[in-house]
């Protein structure tokens, strides 16, 4: 774990609550899924949590974030309600999208979510264009362009890297590796790290992506170099994916190892928090069952939303 936070009980409390919003969520996601009442491919954020947590806690409401398939974690962390990201998994009008997005197509403006993107790498060059659009309206607004390690094969990847130096672009490129392109192991579709060949373009920070505390010291490293120099920069975050690409199940993959204590970014804060005294066991029992109650009532939320009328078809061509 990084020592350049100075952990307090409220730094702590708040990362941790971020931390288990987006795991207790999940997890609810899990049982109900097989039952059909979402229509919707899943891509949980089981084990993944740290990343969008430690970035999203430097970021203010009108910050922008572009996320790309997997968007649970990171709409969450910037402040999407519960209700409205799970009626929209419920597909109810009630929902983000109105129930026309599901779980790939989240958005939510007025978190600072523009929108999120199906396809592999299809948001990063969405960053850099916000980000160029803030230049130029010489708005203070931070951007960021959340991608996997699959998306590093991308040429919009590699394009968005030149364009954003080119220009300088004040963009964070923020991508959280857990190693697999779906099932294929980053050795197989990587011939270099990209980390290393994007330092020709810009400074690059990398995180501990299963460590909130090292996650959000690096992005606030980061945050603080682009405001500073108005310049692009990457924040790689090697992190562990709990659960297979797309779906319910846990991953199984023989070189995807889980330790599900070690890689647990839950437990590494927890036990910092309670190791310093800044927290109990009790206390965090009880913001766990807090939690459930937020998560029922938002399931309820959803289940008792309409579905879109067919009045509804044309209204968002």
């Amino acid at each position: 774990m990084m020592t350049g936070n100075t952990l307090t009980r409220e730094l702590g409390w708040r990362l941790l609550r971020k931390l288990r919003e987006i795991r207790q969520f999940e997890e609810r996601i899990i049982p109900v899924y097989p039952t059909d009442v979402m229509v919707t491919p899943v891509h949980l954020h089981i084990g993944q949590e740290a990343v969008p947590v430690g970035v999203c806690d430097h970021l203010r409401p009108h910050d922008l974030v572009f996320i790309g398939h997997r968007t649970h974690g990171v709409a969450l962390a910037k402040g999407m309600s519960m209700g409205s990201l799970m009626a929209e998994l419920y597909g109810r009008t009630t929902g983000c999208a109105q129930g026309f997005g599901g779980s790939m197509h989240v958005c939510d403006p007025a978190n600072g979510l523009p929108g999120s993107s199906a396809l592999v790498g299809g948001s990063i060059a969405l960053g850099v264009g916000a980000a160029l659009a803030a230049r130029l309206g010489k708005r203070d607004q931070l951007v960021v362009s959340c991608f996997g390690d699959g998306a590093a094969d991308a040429g919009v990847f590699w394009e968005s890297l030149n364009f954003a130096a080119l220009k300088s672009v004040p963009v964070l490129f923020l991508c959280e590796d857990n190693g697999l392109s779906n099932v294929m192991r980053k050795e197989d579709h990587l011939h270099a790290d990209p980390g290393v060949v994007a330092g020709h373009f810009m400074q690059v920070w990398r995180a501990d992506g299963t460590d909130v505390l090292s996650v959000r010291e690096a992005a606030g490293e980061a945050f603080a170099h682009i405001r500073a120099t108005g310049r692009p920069a990457l924040l790689w975050c090697a992190t562990k994916r709990w659960m297979k690409h797309q779906g319910v199940e846990a991953d199984d993959l023989a070189c995807n190892p889980v330790d599900r204590e070690k890689d647990c970014p839950i437990r590494k804060l927890e036990q910092a928090l309670l190791s310093a005294g800044l927290a109990t066991q009790a206390e965090i029992e009880q913001l766990g069952g807090e939690i459930e109650s937020e998560i029922d009532a938002a399931i309820m939320f959803a289940e008792q939303s309409p579905f879109p009328d067919p009045g509804m078809l044309a209204t968002e061509v």
